[in-house]
């Protein structure tokens, strides 16, 4: 369901916690009437809730690439997965009156959602190779986290000294800055539906890649593997949106990262 839904109160277990329920679980199986497999069923729950990344604390977005996303303008949290096209503005009116053009065909069409080829050409040129690149680079670092093969995982998302950042990480902020281009149409006054949506999983693919770091240092294998999916899911979802606006005259289509 793509529909984007009002966000409840999610209770999610910190790390600690999670630590002391199995430690906990730990002394429980001296107990005459300990059973393994409810235990079992109860370590997978709090595993499953420490690593749902899309319930947690987005502190006001002050560690987001760009503050103003669909979830801090709307209070409302978009799904993880994006698995086709969202509902699309349809404004009516703009600053110079309303966008509903008549066609020859008696049909009309919204200038105020309209952006043109002249407009979109330029911004694919400029930021549609690295946003790849780094799609392409993210799918290898998942193969590196497999294999546990720390030094080479770290080598996609570390920037080396007098460097520049690695593919996944520089195409970070041109990710917000191609959807800005591709979605922005000049007749709307302000950011529409589908650009707040797509800053939404831009913000989401930069959070996962601090995560996976933060587990790569501390060698941590499910938290890493676990963070990677949740920076698939974002990616994928984020290309949903911006591949609407990618025609073949402007380019070719992101390719979801499997």
């Amino acid at each position: 369901n793509n529909d984007i839904n009002d966000g409840g109160a999610v209770y999610v277990l910190s790390r600690r916690q999670a630590i002391f329920g199995a430690a906990a679980a730990t002394t429980m199986a001296t107990h005459p009437n300990f059973s393994w497999a409810a235990a079992e069923d109860q370590r997978q729950q709090l595993q499953e809730t420490l690593y749902r990344y899309e319930n947690r604390d987005r502190n006001s977005n002050k560690e987001a690439l760009i503050r103003e996303d669909y979830w801090y303008m709307m209070g409302k949290t978009p799904p993880r997965l994006l698995n086709g096209p969202i509902l699309q503005d349809d404004p009516q009116w703009n600053a110079f009156g309303s966008c509903s053009t008549q066609q020859g065909d008696g049909a009309t069409s919204n200038s105020c959602t309209y952006v043109s080829l002249k407009q979109r050409i330029p911004i694919y040129s400029k930021y549609g190779f690295s946003i790849a690149l780094g799609a392409k680079e993210y799918a290898l670092l998942g193969q590196a986290l497999q294999d546990q093969a720390w030094n080479k995982a770290a080598s996609y998302l570390a920037t080396a000294p007098q460097q520049p950042p690695p593919p996944p990480v520089d195409a970070l902020l041109k990710m917000v800055l191609f959807a800005s281009g591709m979605l922005s149409s000049p007749n709307y006054n302000g950011p529409n539906k589908r650009l707040l949506v797509a800053r939404f999983y831009a913000n989401e693919v930069g959070f996962a890649t601090r995560e996976i770091l933060e587990a790569i240092q501390a060698k941590d294998t499910t938290r890493a593997i676990e963070a990677w999916k949740f920076g698939r899911d974002s990616w994928n979802s984020y290309f949903q949106i911006v591949n609407e606006a990618v025609s073949p005259k402007v380019g070719e289509k992101f390719e979801l990262i499997p």
